[in-house]
Order: C-alpha cells, then sequence, then structure tokens
C-alpha cells in the first residue's frame, strides 16, 4: 500500500510539472512589427537615385557608359538594388535593377546613388556643374599618313 501511496503521489508531481512546462513551452514569443507607415523606416538593401538636376531623369543604360544605349530612366528618389560597380570610360558606373515589376536591369551613373534613404547631399552635389571632361588615352598610337 506504501508504494502505491508513492506511486500516485510521483505521478501528481510529475503531471503538475508536464502541465507547469506544457504551459510554459506553448507560450508564444510575439515580436512587434515595424510600423510600415512609418517614414523613418529603413530599406537598407535598397538604394535610392538622389541629386539629379531638377527635372531630369537618370538614364539607364544597356553597358557601362555613356555610348551604350538608354534602356530606361530612373526618377528621383526611385529605389532600386545597385548590383555591382566599376569605373568604366572615365566614369563610375554601377549595374542596377528596379525592385518593381517589370524589373529592368542596366547601367546608371553611380553618382546618382545614395544608400541612405534619410540624407541628401549638399546642394554643390546635389547640381555639380556638367562641364565636359577631356581624357586622353595614353595607349592609343596615332596613324601614320
Amino acid at each position: 500500500m506504501h508504494h502505491r501511496a508513492t506511486m500516485i503521489i510521483l505521478t501528481a508531481l510529475a503531471c503538475i510539472a508536464g502541465a507547469s512546462l506544457a504551459a510554459h513551452a506553448q507560450e508564444p514569443k510575439v515580436i512587434p512589427a515595424p510600423d510600415i507607415d512609418d517614414s523613418t523606416l529603413m530599406d537598407t538593401y535598397l538604394w535610392h537615385v538622389r541629386g539629379l538636376p531638377p527635372g531630369q531623369r537618370l538614364a539607364v543604360h544597356s553597358g557601362a557608359g555613356p555610348n551604350f544605349r538608354v534602356i530606361h530612366a530612373l526618377d528621383e528618389g526611385q529605389p532600386i538594388e545597385r548590383l555591382s560597380c566599376k569605373d568604366s570610360r572615365g566614369g563610375y558606373w554601377c549595374r542596377v535593377a528596379t525592385v518593381g515589376l517589370p524589373r529592368i536591369s542596366g547601367w546608371v551613373d553611380g553618382r546618382f546613388l545614395l544608400e541612405e534613404t534619410g540624407f541628401a547631399p549638399p546642394d554643390d552635389l546635389r547640381n555639380p556643374s556638367f562641364e565636359p571632361e577631356i581624357v586622353i588615352d595614353p595607349f592609343v598610337r596615332p596613324r601614320r599618313p
């Protein structure tokens, strides 16, 4: 009889302990999601078109340079995904892709891409002078007459 009473007590303790563990295990951990309408929300994986002259759009080229065909144009503030960048043909060119549909990929002048959504460059950087830059290639040999 003593054995049976001990078993009943142990079973009752196990049930109580199991119930408290089960209750604790089933408590969901709630992590609040950020407010989508919050203007301070940063989309860190995106870059944005910034610093265009007023009324202009950023040309998207089929290759890294101004002589390639223009395939699209981006507006000031438009989010894009920056895929890669390189120095090419006297400029800094970045391969980008639009984030909306249809997804368009091409090359843009990297001077007009900004990673931080809340930052705007000073006015002198936002509207740079557009003086032509002459680059002389030292490897080009002149033709002989």
